[in-house]
């Protein structure tokens, strides 16, 4: 944690209210979001019982397991919702666009692509273990499924692998997106609970913060967001409810199965409704916050990996995802999610002042008063050519981490505007740092105006996310034997004897 988040941490707590951390939303978020609210049985091992679903605040759909260990009916719901979801995904796959490269070639892309908000980190973890139980199933042979029960993993396993990419916006948890904007007075533990982080930011009418806090740890008052429920409403109320399911649907009694499955749908339904209109209340706080300028960058990002998955699917020899990444696919991963934490730091403090602040207070970048410029120091390349390599010196009160070397962008200069770190004087109370302007001067004989820092201007700078090269890997047939398991079977769920059971516990 940083001096500035710490400071502002450390000012909620003192004040009892949330402080903005940030002058923009970084995220894209869409007028009409799918917003998922899954709920599993306590201690059942992620068996699913309930999911509120919907696009507007006045029309949600709850979809609930009457008995969450019978494997049959956990599918039906599997299918019910997928159907719901994959209305919502192909609503986002009709419209196309052309999008024209330097190269002169052309692609289509969608306008637009799904975006999936769920209350916190646990409802992101639901959906993975749904959709890796049901990306395997197959609809024919033995225990067959509905066609849209694999087509729903599919699709969930895509948008929660993009969750974990940094900068993404096609699944996201609302605590995230708030605590991103706000700093609460309380642990980042604790920020994972929505109406905990909803009381310091904007407690119901009449109440204050302190009360409001009280209020979150009380499951009667705010009932768990998900994806657990409170053990005592289990042992109090769910267990015998789902007891009378059981009983009325082996009686054989329509009246009154239809009883206790409105029963249950009833007492579910009270778990669940609080945190659906916190849920909205949360969406239209964050939709007075600004967007950020690269947000739409990152959104046209989304739309062309949205595109490439579905155009995948549509080829008819779509295969589910692996249920382990080999050697090479997990380093590629690993090597991915870093790029984009970086391009999207990157990109949160070119926009965002707030954001360069708390880089600038851990060393991470740096800005300061330029005390002298070379604007006609010329070099020659590795091609035994001039350039105009112009060196600028930059007093700094900031602390900088920064090595020699360090490709560098600026937000305070013209689009394109690249340097790189020649050299650093450490003082007592200040640092010199030389760079050397290397690009986005324009013409090279003649730089345009404004392109080089002039004497006394404030600057500032932080590391090019891309300014090193994109690793290379090798192909996965190549991999030595260290790291790789000749013995070992592939895994098939789908014809396992516990394929039925596969991250949802046991029928017992």
């Amino acid at each position: 944690m940083s001096k500035v988040s710490a400071l502002a941490r450390l000012e909620a707590l003192e004040s009892m209210k949330a402080l903005p951390i940030t002058q923009f939303r970084h995220r894209r978020l869409s007028d009409k979001p799918l917003v998922v609210i899954p709920l599993v049985m306590a201690g059942e091992a992620g068996s699913p019982l309930a999911v509120m679903i919907g696009q507007t605040k006045r029309s949600p759909r709850l979809i609930i397991v009457g008995q969450p260990r019978n494997p049959d009916q956990r599918f039906v719901f599997a299918a019910e919702l997928g159907d719901v979801v994959m209305d919502y995904i192909n609503d986002h796959r009709l419209n196309r666009r052309e999008i024209h490269s330097r190269s002169g070639e052309s692609r289509s892309r969608f306008t637009g692509a799904p975006q999936v908000l769920v209350p916190n980190r646990g409802g992101i973890k639901a959906l993975v273990d749904l959709g890796r139980t049901c990306r395997f199933r197959k609809t024919t042979g033995d225990f067959p499924v509905s066609a849209v029960v694999p087509e729903l993993g599919r699709w969930l396993t895509f948008l929660t692998d993009s969750a974990e990419q940094a900068g993404t916006s096609m699944l996201l948890a609302l605590t995230d997106l708030l605590t991103e904007h706000w700093a609460t007075g309380q642990s980042t533990l604790e920020d994972q609970n929505l109406a905990s982080v909803m009381a310091w930011i904007a407690p119901p009418t009449g109440v204050s913060v302190e009360q409001a806090l009280l209020d979150a740890e009380n499951p009667v008052i705010w009932p768990p967001a998900g994806p657990s429920t409170s053990p005592e409403f289990d042992n109090q109320q769910l267990h015998s409810a789902i007891k009378g399911f059981d009983a009325a649907r082996e009686s054989g009694d329509t009246a009154a199965f239809n009883a206790a499955q409105q029963e249950l749908r009833d007492l579910i339904g009270d778990q669940i409704k609080p945190t659906w209109r916190m849920m909205w209340d949360a969406i239209a706080l964050l939709h007075g916050v600004p967007e950020a300028p690269s947000a739409a960058k990152r959104f046209d990002a989304d739309c062309a990996s949205f595109t490439d998955f579905s155009d995948y699917q549509e080829t008819g020899a779509a295969l589910p995802q692996r249920a382990r990444d080999d050697a090479v696919g997990a380093a590629r991963r690993l090597s991915r999610l870093e790029r984009s934490i970086e391009a999207f730091e990157a990109d949160m403090a070119f926009d965002d002042p707030f954001v360069l602040a708390d880089r600038r207070s851990i060393g991470e970048a740096f800005a300061g008063t330029v005390e002298a410029v070379e604007p006609d120091r010329v070099v020659t390349s590795d091609k035994n050519r001039p350039i105009l390599r112009p060196l600028i010196a930059i007093r700094t009160l900031d602390p900088t981490r920064l090595a020699d070397g360090t490709q560098l962008i600026s937000p305070t200069m013209p689009v394109g505007h690249k340097a790189k770190i020649v050299g650093t004087v450490l003082d007592e109370d200040s640092t010199l740092v030389t760079v050397e302007v290397v690009g986005g001067m324009g013409r090279p004989g003649k730089p345009t105006i404004g392109s080089i820092p002039e004497l006394g201007q404030i600057v500032a700078y932080l590391p090019d996310p891309g300014w090193r090269a994109t690793p290379t890997f090798p192909a996965s047939g190549t991999m030595p034997w260290t790291h790789t398991d000749t013995t070992a079977a592939d895994l098939d769920i789908s014809t396992s004897a516990t394929a039925s059971t596969e991250e949802w516990g046991d029928e017992d």
